[in-house]
């Protein structure tokens, strides 16, 4: 499979969402963009954002506790 490069918009979104949204429901999200992307991908991008200091902090208390019954 080719591999995607990320557009802008996709890395506005997923800053904009990152702090309220499970890896799941990221991944829904990309899919209702027709930009499907993998719990890999997204995870990898998160940590590339970080370490470019584009996206800090981490999960809201309550997205955390979604994610763990969505395990």
């Amino acid at each position: 499979m080719a591999r995607k490069g990320w557009r802008l918009e996709e890395e506005k979104l997923l800053i904009e969402n990152y702090h309220t949204k499970t890896i799941a429901e990221l991944i829904e999200l990309f899919k209702k963009l027709d930009r499907p992307r993998n719990q890999d991908s997204i995870n990898a991008k998160i940590k590339r954002l970080k370490a470019e200091g584009r996206l800090e902090g981490g999960k809201t208390e309550d997205t955390v506790t979604r994610s763990l019954t969505q395990r």
